[in-house]
This record gives C-alpha cells, sequence and structure tokens, in this order.
C-alpha cells in the first residue's frame, strides 16, 4: 500500500496536490448545506443521556404535566441596604416590570415570584401594613418582630435564607427569584430569560447594585466565550507551532508546508462536521460545546506526522550523499514507505481512542469523539500526501537550479539530545530491569494517589472566567448557598390505593415541616396534590386562596391517616379533581395505560454537587413506596448524574480503548513480523502512563470531570503514537545490527530525536489551551502537556527495556535453537 502511495508521489506530485485540493473544495462544500435549526442554548442538558431514568421522568412529565416542565428561575441579586424600605420597593417595582413584560408575562407561572421581597410583603399585611407606604421604622419594627415570635419561626428563617446578614447583623444581599417555565416554547422562554436582564440593566436602581442571574444569560455568554476563542486558541497553537518548528526544521519551506498541512486538516475536519451535521447526515451537533477543543488537539497531535515523514525524507537524504539526480525523488519514497506504517498504526490508533467515545452516555462527548477522530483521521492523509507531494515539487525545483537541499535530520537540531539519547540507550542496554523496577514503584504510588482524585461537574464550569456570571455565582455559593433552583419530584405509581395515598401524604407533610425536611429544601412543596388539597381545606386569610367551607367540610370526614378501602381514596380524588380541574391536572394524572403519575414541585438552596447528591438520595429515603416509583428532576439532579455515570462511563471507554488497541497492533505485529507479543509490549507503556496521569490529576488538583476525563483517550492516542514509531524502528534497526545496543542507540537517537520534538511541539502547542475562557478546557491544555511529558518518559524508559528484554530473548532463542554456541549479544 505505502509502496503503491509512494511512487504515486514520485510519479505525479502535482496531481497528488490537485487531488488534495478537490477534496477540499468538496469537503468545504457542506457548509453550504449545513441547516443548524434554531435551538434554545443549554451547555448542560446536552450532558443528558437519552435513556437514563432522569430523561424518561423529564418527558413523563412534559407530557403529563407540560406547566412544570422546563422551569428555569430568574434570580435577582441586590447589593447594598437591601432591607430598608425604599430598597424592598426598587426590588418589587423591578420584579412586576419583568413579569408584565410583554415577552415575559406568557412564561410566567402562578405564585411566580418568591425571596425576601414577599416574605417581608406576607409579614407587613398580616401587621396591617402596606410596603408602599411603610416607614423604615415601622420595618425594622416588624422585622424585630419576626425574629422573636415563635409562630414566624418559618418567615424568619425564609428570610436569613433569601437575605442573610453578616456576623455584625448588617445584610449581606437580598435574592427575589421569578420563576418561569418553557410554555411549550423553548427559544421564547430564553428570549424571556435575556429580557429579564435587559429590564434590569435600564432600571434606576440605586443605591442598590442590581444582578440578574439566569441559566438563557450564562449559557449565551459562554458561547459567545467559546466561539470567540477558537480562532485566538487556533492563531495563538499556530503560532507557537511556527516558531518551534522553525528551530527544528532551520527552513521556511518546511515550515510553510506543515502549516498549510494543519490547516488543510482543520478545514477537513470541520467540513466533513458540516456533511454530518443538521441539513447533512444529522449525526452531529455543530454546537456541541467541546467542539471547540478540536482544532487545538488536532494542530498538537498532527504536527507529529508531518515531523515523522520530514524527519525520515531528511534522514533518506543524508544517506544519499549525493542531493542531485532525483535524490528527492528516492528520499520521497523511502519516508513515505518506511513511515507511512508507523504513521498510520499512530493515526489510526489515535482515531479509534476518540470514536470510543462513541460509547459514552453522554451525546457531546460522543460526537466530539467523532469529530476528533475523523480530524485525526484528516491530519493523518494529509500528512502523507500533501506534505511529501510539495515537498518533492520544491526540491526538484531546487535541485534543478542547483541548489542544495535541507538534508540535515530533525534530531540533530536539538542541542546535545543525541548525546543525552545515546547515554540512556546504553544505560537502558545495560540494566533493563532496574530501569523497569523504578517505572513499577513511581505507578504503584500513582495508582494510590489516583484513589483521592476529586470528581465533579458543575454549571460555572461552563461559564467564563471572570464573567459576570461567574461573580454571581460564586457570590450565591458563598452568601446563598448556591442560589435557588426548584426540583420536580415525579411518583409513577397507582394513585388510588391506601398504601400509595398513604406514602403520598407521609411524603408531603415531612416536605412541610421545616424541622424534619433535609437541609436544603427552602420550603413547602409550591405545587402537589398536597398544596392543592391545602388550599381548598385550609383559611389562610390571604387573598386569591380557594378555601371553600363545604368542600373543607367533606373532606373532613375521612381520616387522611387511615382509609379504610381504596374505594374511598378514588373518592377522595374525585372530589378533589371536581372541586378544581385545571389545578388538579396540574399535579395528577390519571393514566389508562402505565401508572398514575403526580408531582411535587420543591424550591431548594444547596452548595455544591455534594450537597445536591446527598439532597438527592434523603429526598429518595423519604419515599415510602417503591424506589422505582420516585424520579428527581431539576436542579442540580442532572449535574448530579453525570458525576455519577462519569468515571463508569470513562471505565467503559477506557477500557474499549485500550482493547482496540492491543487488538490493532497485536494483529498488525503478528501478521507482518509473526511477533504478536510485540503488540502487547508496546501497549504496556500506555497503561502505565495511565496510571501517572490520574496521579498526575491528584498532585495537581485538578478534578476528573465531563472534560478532562477525556484525558484518557489522549493518553492512549498520544502514548500509542510514541511508543508505535520507537517499536517499528528498533525492529529495523535490530534487524541489521549485530548489536542491541547498536540497534537501541540508533532507535533513540533518530526516531526519539524526532519524537522528542515533536513532544515539545504538540505539548507547548497545547498549552495554548490555558487561553480557553472554560476552566476545564484550561485544565485539559494543562493536563495535556503533562500528559505528553510522561508519555515521552514511558517511551524512553518503560518500553525500550522491554524491547531490550524482547530482543535478548528471541536472540537467545535463535541461538539456542540454532548452533547454540553464542550467547546473546547485549
Amino acid at each position: 500500500m505505502f509502496r503503491w502511495q509512494a511512487r504515486r508521489i514520485q510519479r505525479t506530485p502535482k496531481l497528488v496536490l490537485a487531488a488534495v485540493g478537490l477534496i477540499t473544495a468538496v469537503l468545504l462544500a457542506g457548509f453550504a448545506v449545513q441547516d443548524i435549526p434554531a435551538a434554545p442554548i443549554d451547555a448542560t442538558a446536552s450532558f443528558l443521556p437519552a435513556e437514563s431514568e432522569l430523561a424518561e421522568a423529564s418527558a413523563a412529565i412534559r407530557e403529563s404535566f407540560p406547566a412544570a416542565a422546563g422551569v428555569e428561575i430568574v434570580q435577582i441579586l441586590a447589593k447594598g441596604d437591601v432591607l430598608a424600605a425604599d430598597s424592598l420597593r426598587l426590588i418589587r417595582d423591578l420584579q412586576g416590570r419583568i413579569t408584565k413584560d410583554s415577552q415575559v408575562e406568557r412564561f410566567v407561572v402562578e405564585d411566580a415570584v418568591a425571596g425576601y421581597v414577599p416574605i417581608i410583603e406576607g409579614l407587613l399585611a398580616a401587621g396591617g401594613l402596606d410596603l408602599a407606604t411603610v416607614s423604615d421604622s415601622q420595618l425594622d419594627a416588624v422585622l424585630g418582630r419576626a425574629a422573636t415570635a415563635p409562630e414566624l419561626a418559618e418567615a424568619n428563617a425564609g428570610l436569613a435564607r433569601f437575605a442573610p446578614r453578616d456576623v455584625e447583623g448588617t445584610p449581606v444581599a437580598g435574592l427575589s427569584l421569578i420563576i418561569l417555565n418553557d410554555a411549550g416554547d423553548p427559544l421564547g422562554l430564553q428570549s424571556a430569560q435575556l429580557r429579564a436582564h435587559e429590564i434590569a440593566q435600564s432600571a434606576e436602581l440605586a443605591p442598590l447594585a442590581v444582578s440578574v442571574i439566569t441559566k438563557a444569560h450564562s449559557n449565551t455568554e459562554g458561547r459567545e466565550a467559546r466561539r470567540s476563542s477558537l480562532f485566538l486558541l487556533m492563531g495563538i497553537a499556530l503560532v507557537v507551532i511556527i516558531v518551534l518548528l522553525a528551530a527544528f526544521y532551520r527552513t521556511g519551506w518546511d515550515v510553510a508546508l506543515a502549516i498549510v498541512g494543519l490547516i488543510l486538516t482543520i478545514l477537513w475536519t470541520f467540513g466533513v462536521q458540516a456533511w454530518l451535521s443538521p441539513g447533512g447526515a444529522d449525526l452531529v451537533d455543530p454546537e456541541n460545546i467541546m467542539i471547540v477543543l478540536v482544532p487545538v488537539l488536532l494542530i498538537g497531535l498532527c504536527v507529529d506526522y508531518a515531523l515523522q515523514i520530514t524527519g525520515r525524507y531528511r534522514e533518506a537524504l543524508a544517506m544519499e550523499g549525493d542531493t542531485g539526480g532525483d535524490a528527492p525523488g528516492e528520499a520521497v519514497g523511502e519516508a513515505v514507505t518506511f513511515s507511512g506504517v508507523p504513521v498510520l498504526l499512530a493515526a489510526g490508533t489515535t482515531a479509534v481512542s476518540f470514536i470510543t467515545n462513541l460509547s459514552s452516555k453522554f451525546e457531546p462527548v460522543a460526537d466530539f469523539g467523532i469529530v476528533a477522530g475523523i480530524g485525526v483521521l484528516s491530519g493523518w492523509i494529509v500528512m502523507t500526501t500533501f506534505v511529501p507531494a510539495a515537498r518533492l515539487v520544491l526540491d526538484r525545483r531546487r535541485v534543478a537550479r542547483g541548489r542544495a537541499l535541507a538534508a540535515k535530520p530533525v534530531a540533530d537540531t536539538i542541542p546535545g539530545a543525541g548525546a543525552v539519547l545515546a547515554r540512556a540507550a546504553t544505560a537502558i542496554v545495560r540494566r533493563p530491569l532496574p530501569i523497569l523496577g523504578g517505572a513499577i514503584v513511581v505507578t504503584v504510588l500513582a495508582a494510590i494517589a489516583a484513589i483521592g482524585l476529586d470528581s465533579s461537574f458543575a454549571l460555572k464550569d461552563f461559564v467564563p472566567r471572570g464573567s459576570e456570571t461567574e461573580k454571581n455565582i460564586e457570590f450565591l455559593e458563598q452568601n446563598f448557598n448556591g442560589g435557588a433552583s426548584t426540583m420536580t419530584i415525579l411518583i409513577e405509581a397507582d394513585l388510588d390505593t391506601v398504601r400509595t395515598l398513604r406514602d403520598l401524604f407521609d411524603f408531603y407533610t415531612t416536605l412541610t415541616d421545616p424541622r424534619r425536611r433535609p437541609e436544603g429544601v427552602a420550603g413547602p412543596p409550591s405545587a402537589s396534590a398536597g398544596t392543592l388539597l391545602t388550599d381548598w381545606i385550609s383559611d389562610s386569610g390571604q387573598p386569591g386562596d380557594n378555601y371553600d367551607p363545604s368542600f373543607a367540610a367533606a373532606y373532613a370526614d375521612w381520616n387522611l391517616d387511615v382509609f379504610a378501602a381504596d374505594e374511598e381514596v378514588r373518592a377522595a380524588w374525585a372530589l378533589l379533581q371536581n372541586a378544581d380541574p385545571a389545578g388538579f391536572s396540574k399535579v395528577v394524572d390519571f393514566r389508562r395505560q402505565g401508572p398514575d403519575r403526580t408531582i411535587l414541585q420543591v424550591p431548594v438552596t444547596v452548595e455544591g454537587i455534594g450537597a445536591s447528591q446527598q439532597l438527592i438520595t434523603e429526598l429518595e429515603a423519604l419515599w415510602g413506596g417503591d424506589d422505582s416509583e420516585i424520579t428527581i428532576t431539576g436542579g442540580d439532579s442532572l449535574i448530579a448524574l453525570v458525576t455519577e455515570e462519569l468515571t463508569a462511563s470513562q471505565v467503559v471507554s477506557v477500557s474499549l480503548t485500550t482493547m482496540a488497541a492491543l487488538v490493532i497492533l497485536v494483529l498488525y505485529f503478528g501478521l507482518t513480523q509473526f511477533r504478536p507479543a510485540l503488540g502487547l509490549i508496546t501497549i504496556i507503556p500506555i497503561a502505565v502512563v495511565l496510571i501517572w496521569v490520574l496521579g498526575a490529576m491528584w498532585a495537581l488538583r485538578i478534578p476528573y470531570n465531563i472534560v478532562t476525563a477525556l484525558i484518557t483517550a489522549l493518553t492512549i492516542g498520544i502514548g500509542v503514537d510514541y511508543t508505535i514509531h520507537l517499536t517499528h524502528r528498533f525492529l529495523e534497526e535490530e534487524k541489521q545490527s549485530r548489536r542491541i545496543r547498536d540497534a537501541m542507540q540508533r532507535t533513540m537517537t533518530t526516531t526519539g530525536g524526532a519524537l522528542l520534538a515533536s513532544a515539545l511541539t504538540t505539548a507547548l502547542g497545547l498549552l495554548t489551551l490555558l487561553f480557553a475562557p472554560l476552566d476545564p478546557m484550561r485544565q485539559l491544555g494543562l493536563l495535556t502537556a503533562v500528559t505528553i511529558l510522561l508519555a515521552l518518559i514511558a517511551a524512553f524508559l518503560v518500553l525500550p527495556p522491554l524491547l531490550v528484554l524482547w530482543a535478548l530473548y528471541h536472540r537467545w532463542r535463535r541461538q539456542e535453537f540454532g548452533s547454540g554456541s553464542h550467547h546473546p549479544t547485549p
């Protein structure tokens, strides 16, 4: 295959270049057919696994209770003297302007406003006062009474939650909420949230400093930052690569060809992505938040293929000695023929390592794997066709003009590298076992450290660093336990039975009791069958309640704690349904097929994913029925699910990637060299590096999140690249060398030197991710650079001793079953 490819390039390099140009044009035509449908921006919802219980529960809620689906909260954060009468009036007026705005009003739910202002209004109303006219002294008196009166304990707790004070008793800030739902129009809901920001920004709210926090704004801010950073990151990466290649190549044309090759690789990748997007095959989401990583990764990974081809080409030119005649053609033929196999194996296993992300339950990760895998294969094609063909055209012209060719090996351009690598090779051949022993000790220590690795995933991971949203989220975490959200609890069971009604009644009463409900539940359910019932049988004295004495009397005939029969349960449900059909349909759904459904919407304030997971566990434990009957959605339930599933998902992905790489290498070395064990030897250093990387994550305090988890695939992709090149070159040299030391020295000083140049280029290129707008992407950039360093160390210190032992064993076998008169020569 590669000899045929080499002949095509030797004979018709210009035709090869024309073919590359034609393919580029065809792929870029994908942008003409790409049709991205309008959809709300949601950085976290895209991670919801399609077949998870959470996804099924969310779909069930949308089917049975549309008003409870797509709930979003507009959080109004006020700083300053928030408990002054004038300040309260400013926030109340702002809430009114937002809820009555034409773009927002249709998405506002019943009893949509919550937070410290409605609590204070209720306290004032109970005392016969009105916020519109109350003075500061009157307000202070009301708040003072609320702080000491036992019957107002719940209101006081609400004030402490939504208007916390510092140690001196001064209010820190005030948090108000407006609850919206999508009303079947997710795009409209997104616009409504953004409109709330516009209203707040245009309002005169001095002396308060007011910020509005919504998911739509944070998602929009994140998308704009990702888009603007894409070209910045690519530009910085290309500049870094240009500087390094100039130092390694020492010729402008080689640098230019590598850069053009990288640009073509990126164009091919996004061209294929366009064909696979909506309007084309509709297989990937072009708005995937992880796609911004692909160009920088490709620049870092695929430059290695150019370095390997160019490095081998220069070696061949140097071996020719005479640069006249068709020395460039012969050198290109040798470079493509002998580098083609290791470059293909490296690119193939790297692509497979990305594509195995298709096993991930998270769609953005799977899409990223597809696009990155396509990018790596594109890079292989471009670097093994365009680069040698263009190099051949240029060098033939130089020869025709009588100019000298650049024949200095790439490894020789790094001062002192050759001597150091030669000494390392000698030490490895002499003492392979002690070196392997040291590697084992380091691996064990790294494995122990990895046990304490943090696994986290949070909304602010997708918020640009230094943005207003990030600052607000951090303020909420510090002062309001992470801000406010709503969890919707779905119960799917036969609601006509005594057992289920008892469980539902106990569950509701626990959630309404501040002393019994879990910490993190901010108040009683805002919507539920129990809430609806209480509204009809209790006289709150508040305007707008549904208290009906006749209904309350009829309902009092039943004992809600102990029902005599299921028939009475059905009669009780019918009584409530007939009293308020519209309200009943919003919280209860009796279904002809499948279990009945009911929901409880609970306000929550929790700080951190650990607290969210704990709250979900406690809420599930409160349900007296079967565990399969309850599912908790909303709030941080998705983040909790992602955190829970992340490790299991990556274990599957790493296992598949490692097995795929192992199978490829075992088959290759078994079929071509009749030495399948070489496949295992080549993959062992990669397994070692995986453990080292996890230990490094612990040492660097980098969490194992949805983005940094990709490092496992990158480790295999990067590491196998290095080990394949070294193994392949060692086999060539070992066949031609009498002594193993000579073969190892030649391998380390030629291919090893090129790998050193490649590693430096790749690591520094990927460090440009430190300029990314999102923390996980910056962490991935740093971690990838560390991974490259560790992969190179493993390629130089773990693989060579294994190859030496393998070569000694096989030479011993040949001598043992041959003449038997000589010992293997190290």
